[in-house]
């Protein structure tokens, strides 16, 4: 099955099976049901023999080979959203004392120096990764936090904030594991988790520009096993500003050697018997150690590099009719669909899942509820005017008109279009936001630039961008106002400077 025979990837098994459909001979008039009826068939994946309809052992092979990457592909997309949630719960467990009660806060905002799929720099981010292996936990929320708790696949166990559980207030929260069946105490807001692992993660608005409030604040939380209630220990801070911190998966093989821990550490029916066929069939199994041998590991290494490339394929050069925010502009939804569950179409839309999941975290309801005042949206950009990707070398104008329609802030972030982290710039946050004190025209619109070099005078507006790198934009609005839903107001395209 793991043959080191050389094969030909493809992006979707199906293709395996139709590509040499049509490039065999078919005697129609003897076989009106187009069987294959030839022993030598020429295909994408080499020649294929067949002796009296049956396969040699080298189509076998080959074959197998074939379907076993693809299958191998098709399973880095649909756990896209799970692996990089665990690489998250990794990172930030790893970030510190390694204590099950830690939490990491951006004390300073987060900077270039965290790999993290898209964060800002104009909220004071929280992380903790919680194990519930070892029974209950018990999290202690402060008033004021936007955020939540999500389980292993990105799923929402709990909301916090305005339109969360806790209704703003805070409150203390119990996290249950899997198939728990003890008692529950009274006076907690309790969450029935179907992972182990489960990521908590808050935000605090920053006041009058600084952190000071929403760092204190944050640091009232409070995380301990529900055991150790009557005398919980001593929480733990790790100050993750400045830090080299890694939460992004990889397109390797160790993307898979993740998701064979977490079918080692997670219930199986977290994934849907489809699911579990396709990863089965690449040595993936709950319950069962994953030890692939060296011919397995080549086609898996080949599969994340293969999904790897297809995701940047669907998330930077997406065809989906519905990912345009304007229809006369560039700028795209990042949730497209407008739901954060991905299945307005009446099924759940694996492309989109997964276009979000290569470029971004956080799947809850509250990032892509349509509320006015309320919660965030997100749009964003990697290609100017005319269409042309975004180039590290060259240099754009974005005019931002009056007006931008936010309750709290907008801002524009660049990120890198190879880790979809932060663009390591040089500057200490790669962002022009209403809280960096950007210029502003006249008539209160602004124009941001983006370059190798700041246009003379113009440096508070500007990102510096890096040669030789794709860049790419997000614009975030905060507390989004009616003219955003409407689209009565519309932010320009990027354009190229001549």
């Amino acid at each position: 099955m793991w043959s080191m025979r050389a094969y030909k990837p493809t992006l979707v098994a199906s293709a395996v099976l139709l590509a040499f459909a049509s490039t065999g001979t078919f005697a129609q008039s003897a076989n009106p049901h187009g069987w294959l009826d030839n022993d030598h068939i020429q295909t994408p994946y080499g020649a294929l023999d067949f002796k009296g309809g049956y396969p040699t052992p080298e189509t076998t092979t080959r074959l197998r080979d074939a379907v076993t990457l693809n299958r191998a592909i098709d399973v880095y997309m649909a756990q896209m959203p799970t692996v990089s949630w665990y690489a998250v719960w990794k990172g930030v467990a790893e970030a510190g004392s390694k204590q099950p009660n830690q939490m990491v806060i951006w004390e300073n905002l987060m900077d270039a120096n965290t790999l993290l799929l898209t964060g800002n720099t104009e909220t004071v981010y929280g992380l903790a990764a919680i194990d519930l292996r070892k029974g209950p936990v018990v999290i202690e929320v402060p008033p004021k936090m936007l955020g939540g708790f999500s389980d292993i696949r990105q799923t929402e166990i709990i909301g916090i904030g305005p339109p969360g559980a806790d209704k703003g207030q805070g409150g203390k929260v119990l996290l249950l594991p899997p198939g728990y069946s003890g008692s529950v105490p009274s006076g907690y807001i309790v969450g029935h988790s179907e992972t182990n692992h489960v990521v908590f993660g808050v935000r605090g608005f920053l006041v009058e520009g600084k952190t000071d409030e929403a760092v204190a604040l944050m640091k009232k939380t409070r995380i301990y096993a529900l055991a150790d209630a009557a005398h919980p220990p001593q929480q733990t801070f790790i100050n993750g500003s400045g830090k080299e911190i890694d939460t992004v998966f990889n397109d390797t093989y160790d993307y898979f050697a993740s998701l064979g821990r977490i079918a080692q550490e997670e219930p199986a029916n977290i994934f849907t018997t489809s699911d579990r066929f396709a990863m089965a069939s690449i040595g993936i199994e709950s319950g069962k150690a994953f030890q692939p041998g060296d011919a397995q590991r080549k086609v898996l290494a080949e599969a994340a590099k293969v999904g790897g490339a297809y995701a940047r394929v669907n998330g930077f050069d997406s065809n989906d009719p519905e990912r345009l925010v304007y229809p006369d502009r560039r700028w795209e939804w990042t949730f497209i669909g407008g739901s954060a569950t991905w299945d307005t179409q009446g099924y759940v839309n694996a492309d989109r899942r997964a276009g979000f999941a290569y470029s971004a975290i956080g799947m809850s309801p509250a990032m892509a509820s349509k509320a006015v005042g309320v919660g965030s949206q997100y749009i964003w950009s990697m290609r100017d005017k005319h269409g042309d990707y975004l180039d590290g070398g060259k240099s754009y104008h974005l005019h931002v008109p009056p007006n931008v329609p936010v309750k709290n802030f907008w801002s524009v972030v660049v990120y890198d279009a190879v880790s979809r982290s932060m663009l390591r710039n040089g500057q200490k946050f790669p962002t022009v936001s209403q809280y960096t004190g950007p210029t502003a025209n006249a008539d209160g619109s602004y124009d941001i630039w983006f370059g190798p070099k700041a246009p003379a005078g113009k440096e508070k507006n500007w990102v510096e961008t890096v040669p030789n790198k794709g860049w790419f934009t997000i614009m975030r609005f905060y507390g989004p106002l009616q003219p955003f839903f409407d689209k009565s107001w519309k932010v320009d395209d990027i354009e190229l400077v001549k």
